[in-house]
């Protein structure tokens, strides 16, 4: 069957010039957090890279290969230019060695987040004055 002009392949390569990625990835400086599913236990950590497929982070703790974990990553882009939003995932982890932890994602979703502004973090000493009164 003819490939149809303008299409493209799904899968792209990265640019690590290898060959043997899947995804591209995007070099990020967000933190991270995982925590290893059926148990209590949550790993902080800084993400090297991220791509579709998967995140490299580095992280004092190590998690064993195959662990499934589910990660949040705080993004760094504005919905509407005012909704604060979390990228939550799931996944499984590849390897863990000295270049960070790798971690498969099987799913992930973008979610709204609530956060704190500084006005409701600090509280208001007086009111402010309307116009006119006193």
């Amino acid at each position: 069957m003819a490939k149809a002009p303008g299409t493209f392949p799904m899968r792209v390569a990265d640019n690590s010039g290898n060959g043997r990625r899947l995804h591209r990835r995007y070099p990020m400086d967000l933190g991270i957090r995982c925590r290893a599913l059926r148990t209590d236990r949550v790993v902080l950590g800084k993400i090297c890279d991220i791509s579709s497929g998967g995140v490299r982070f580095i992280s004092s703790e190590v998690l064993t290969p195959g662990t499934k974990v589910e990660l949040a990553i705080d993004w760094p882009v504005l919905l509407d230019s005012a909704c604060h939003l979390q990228l939550k995932g799931q996944g499984h982890v590849l390897r863990c060695d000295e270049h960070g932890t790798a971690i498969e994602i099987e799913r992930h979703e973008f979610y709204t987040r609530k956060t704190q502004t500084t006005a409701l973090a600090s509280p208001m000493r007086d009111p402010p004055a309307l116009p006119g009164r006193q």
